[in-house]
């Protein structure tokens, strides 16, 4: 885990007990029930696997491999790599052909305002401004969320893979 949005209320981190203490803390605000693995200060394992991206998912077999790599985490997809994973009993490397590198946009355009607005306005302009008007998209895309979420939050796939 890493700071992707510093800003007032929010720094980038100096040291690797400030990342511990923000991972407790995104853990308990996401309510998340899985562990959260923090990398080192530099991102070293992040920027290995990840080639960068901002929100990578890594699905790993019982056998220690990437069985699968989603570059830009979407659940449907995340879902559909774990029941074939364990639908070979837990050891399988590649599953679903082993990387999904579609830019999965509508989740991180309904929900994806959160990120930012807890590092304050500065990070909020940073993201506006980097991201060729991400922050008002995303900002946007959160008030919309009771009507879209249904849709762009959903955890299943709208239909099997062919």
């Amino acid at each position: 885990m890493r700071q992707a949005h510093p800003g007032g209320e929010r720094g980038a981190y100096t040291s690797f007990a400030d990342k511990l203490d923000a991972a407790r803390e995104y853990k308990d605000f996401e309510r998340l029930a899985w562990p959260v693995l923090v990398d080192d200060l530099e991102g070293t394992v992040h920027r290995a696997y990840s080639r960068e991206m901002a929100d990578p998912s890594f699905l790993i077999d019982a056998d220690g491999r990437v069985s699968f790599y989603c570059m830009w985490t979407h659940v449907p997809t995340l879902a559909e790599a774990i029941d074939e994973l364990l639908g070979q009993g837990g050891r399988a490397a590649p599953v679903l052909g082993g990387t999904d590198r579609t830019p999965h946009l509508f989740a991180s355009f309904v929900d994806g305002y959160r990120g930012p607005r807890r590092g304050g306005r500065r990070a909020v302009l940073e993201y506006d401004l980097g991201g060729l008007g991400a922050g008002t998209l995303s900002f946007l895309g959160n008030k919309l969320k009771p009507v879209l979420a249904p849709l762009a939050l959903r955890s299943t796939p709208l239909r099997g893979r062919s």
